[in-house]
């Protein structure tokens, strides 16, 4: 297989494992939360969104979505527009349910980050 194909692959799986936050067995889907923060384009500019902490636990480089058990949890986001290194760092206070699915997603003007927010996917 040419080296091309296989970096472009990597560069495909880098930043979407799933981790779980919390400690013991794992949930069964219905009684879990995933938030995930994907990265989006917008107006031709990569804007690249990352969970860094839950709950004040550091949330790996390689992990896109995180997976937590139903209540209220802090999430730690950090938002960088590609085009101009801008990185702007927030904090969303969250209740998430069982079986939930969310997504964060950035309020930018093109050239900053001016908020981002939590929805349900």
């Amino acid at each position: 297989m040419p080296l091309c194909v296989v970096l472009a692959a990597a560069a495909l799986c880098a930043g979407c494992a799933t981790e779980r936050a919390y400690e013991g067995p794992p949930l069964p889907p219905s009684e879990r939360a995933i938030v995930r923060a994907d990265p989006v384009v917008s107006a031709g500019s990569p804007i690249q969104i990352r969970i860094r902490q839950v709950d004040g636990h550091d949330v790996g480089f390689s992990a896109s979505k995180v997976e937590l058990p139903p209540g209220k949890h802090a999430l730690v986001v950090d938002c960088r527009i590609a085009e101009t290194g801008s990185v702007r760092r927030f904090t969303l206070e969250e209740e998430l349910i069982a079986g939930g699915h969310y997504r964060v997603v950035a309020d930018t003007t093109g050239r900053n980050c001016e908020a981002v927010a939590l929805i349900g996917d």
